[in-house]
């Protein structure tokens, strides 16, 4: 599911594009999506959402999975923390301000709390967006 209507149409096309027959692909906000999966994946979503929801987020994306989550978040670092201070100093709607920034730990004991253990991490990027990866599996 996606928020966007455009971004889950698109996702139905490549999948269909690619022979992908099982996968259903429909609009909703995080807190709606209801149902079974092995796999749940949430990724660039977590900017998004408050510091104070992220633990319940990373847990109602658990109760969905089967096997396994993977969810990427913007890392709460000193680093970062700069860049947003930086980055208030530029007026505009697209002010890096409305991301939210979240702490690894509250992430990890999320899922643990969940009955997930990570079982991989990477840090991901670009030029001006930096995120950690998490995959968790079902212990």
């Amino acid at each position: 599911s996606d928020i966007s209507d455009a971004m889950a149409n698109e996702a139905a096309d490549r999948a269909k594009a690619m022979g992908i027959r099982n996968a259903k692909f429909y609009t909703s906000d995080l807190e709606s999506v209801k149902g079974k999966y092995n796999t749940v994946t949430c990724v660039d979503v977590a900017i998004h959402y408050p510091t104070e929801k992220m633990a319940e987020m990373v847990g109602h994306l658990c109760s969905l999975a089967d096997e396994r989550v993977l969810i990427s978040f913007a890392p709460k670092t000193w680093y970062y923390e700069l860049l947003k201070k930086i980055g208030e100093l530029f007026p505009g709607p697209s002010k890096t301000t409305r991301a939210y920034l979240h702490d690894e730990q509250v992430v990890r004991d999320a899922l643990q709390k969940a009955g997930f253990e990570v079982a991989r991490e990477e840090m991901t990027g670009t030029s001006f967006y930096f995120s950690r990866l998490l995959e968790a599996k079902r212990v």
